[in-house]
Parts: C-alpha cells; sequence; structure tokens
C-alpha cells in the first residue's frame, strides 16, 4: 500500500504502526501490526457534550433510557457480581467513568461510600447528583483531578472516546497499586461481528469509535502496565420495547410500525439476549 493511503501514523494500541484504511470495513482504518479497528474521527469536547445530550438516551441511542433504570441495574448488578470476585478488602473507593444517570452509582453509594462517577453529560450529571443524589461530576476525565481510587469502571465506554488510549494511561498513572479496571465493550473478534462485517449492529460512529478484539484490548491495558484477569462474554436484560425501538425505528425509520406494535407490549417486559460480542474484561494494576 502506498504512503498516500495512509490516514493516521501511531495506533494507540501497540503504538508501533501507521494506520490504513480497511478493506473489510468500510470508514474505518486498521493497524498493519495488530489489526486494531478505529473511526478516523476526532470529535471535539464541545461536540462530545453536544451528541451526548438528553436526545441521545431519550430517542436517538435509546428509546427511554431513564424508563430502562430497573433493567439496566439488574445488568449491572451482574458485572458487580463477577467484579467483586477480584476485589480486595482494600478496594473501598470506585470511579466509574461514564457514568451517564447514576445508575451504577446508585447501585454502590451504599456499599462504597466513597465511590464517585464522571460523564460529559450536562443532562444525565443533572439526574444523578440532584435526583439520584449520588456523587458525581460533570466534565471531561481528561481534565479532571482525581483523588487515587482502587476500581476503575467503564462500563461500555472505551469505545466512545476519542482519546481512549490517554484515558487508559491516566488511569494508569492514578489507581491504587494494585487497583482493579473492569470494561465492557464490543469485541470486533467474535464470531457475529465477523459475520456482520460492516454491517455489525455495534458499527455506528461518531458515537462508537473504537472496536476493539480480545487481543487489542489486551495489549492496550498491558502497555499502561496492568494485567488481565478476565475476559467473558456476558449477555445482558433488555426491555423488548427498546429492542424493538432499535429495530424498527433507529435502524429502519418505521416508527408507525413501532407505535402499533409497542402497544401490546408491556413497558416492564424484559428478555436475555446474548450474541457473544460485548465482552468483560477485569485487569489488575501491576
Amino acid at each position: 500500500m502506498s504512503k498516500k493511503n495512509i490516514v493516521q501514523n501511531d495506533c494507540l494500541v501497540c503504538g508501533e504502526h501507521s494506520m490504513h484504511p480497511s478493506s473489510t470495513y468500510s470508514g474505518l482504518i486498521l493497524c498493519e501490526g495488530c489489526s486494531f479497528l478505529t473511526a478516523d474521527i476526532c470529535l471535539s469536547e464541545d461536540k462530545a457534550e453536544q451528541l451526548y445530550g438528553r436526545d441521545y438516551f431519550h430517542g436517538q441511542e435509546y428509546s427511554d433510557y431513564i424508563r430502562d433504570k430497573a433493567i439496566i441495574q439488574r445488568n449491572f448488578s451482574r458485572k458487580l457480581h463477577i467484579l467483586e470476585k477480584y476485589m480486595e478488602d482494600s478496594h473501598k473507593k470506585l470511579l466509574e467513568i461514564g457514568c451517564a444517570y447514576g445508575f451504577f452509582m446508585e447501585l454502590i453509594k451504599d456499599k462504597y461510600p466513597q465511590s464517585t462517577g464522571v460523564d460529559i453529560s450536562a443532562d444525565a450529571i443533572d439526574y444523578a447528583v440532584n435526583t439520584l443524589k449520588v456523587n458525581a461530576h460533570k466534565g471531561n476525565f481528561l481534565d479532571i483531578e482525581m483523588k487515587q481510587y482502587d476500581v476503575c469502571c467503564m462500563w461500555d465506554t472505551i469505545e466512545h472516546v476519542s482519546a481512549a488510549g490517554e484515558f487508559i494511561s491516566k488511569i494508569s498513572s492514578e489507581i491504587s497499586p494494585n487497583g482493579l479496571l473492569a470494561l465492557t465493550t464490543g469485541d470486533i473478534g467474535s464470531l457475529n461481528a465477523r459475520i456482520r462485517k460492516s454491517k455489525w449492529r455495534q458499527i455506528h460512529p461518531p458515537t462508537h469509535l473504537h472496536y476493539f478484539s480480545v487481543p487489542t484490548i489486551s495489549k492496550l491495558l498491558e502497555r499502561n502496565g496492568f494485567r488481565v484477569l478476565h475476559v467473558s462474554h456476558p449477555g445482558n436484560l433488555m426491555n423488548v420495547q427498546t429492542a424493538l425501538y432499535i429495530m424498527l425505528v433507529i435502524k429502519q425509520g418505521r416508527t408507525r410500525v413501532f407505535n402499533a406494535i409497542s402497544r401490546f407490549v408491556g413497558k416492564g417486559w424484559c428478555v436475555p439476549v446474548n450474541l457473544f460480542d460485548t465482552m468483560y474484561v477485569i485487569a489488575r494494576k501491576q
């Protein structure tokens, strides 16, 4: 491939190779060394704040994020149950990056009262602080001075942030000795992603920018002083109305069909869903 096709020099995962347009995934660029995939987009902080405003959680990406609170917290409970198997007695303070409306923070606030969350969405933080009464801050994590924390959680967050490598580096420098980093993100190395290719459900920049596999997320963490302890591909409970909204309204623009069907679907109905294309990774700082 000629040099004119090189669009970015340093891969954020391996830091050793140049990025080239992917021949398989339209609109994404590929590291020639470690095969990391990312969108050739850099969001400004202002643009990101606009992108993740109230509409993102109420109509654009979700039908009604707050309505799904009980189901979302049940999914968080499952993740926390796994995470606590690796936590030590000294792990008292948790930090959640991308805390959104504070559902996870509310879940843990009594057991881990020193914990805090951070998110760039003003509407989400307002709800977290004033409605759920949790400790959360609005802002870019990279610009916030954090006191040392023991566990950092990034639930479906790392794929959204332009400076993902800087986030992991900052976490590595701040987290306590033997601290844990727990994250979930799509797995582009999964069977579903490999079959669907560019039509994979997780590929939708500019909200999803980075597409990790188990090897690439492991390499990024190891380069920043973490040792991977756990990798799994758990499923989630999903609100049936939310699933229909995503399939019919967001994907196909068929609002009338959704409105007609949703009248016969209870708002609290949920189903377990697992396409084995979302990975859960826990790593310890060495």
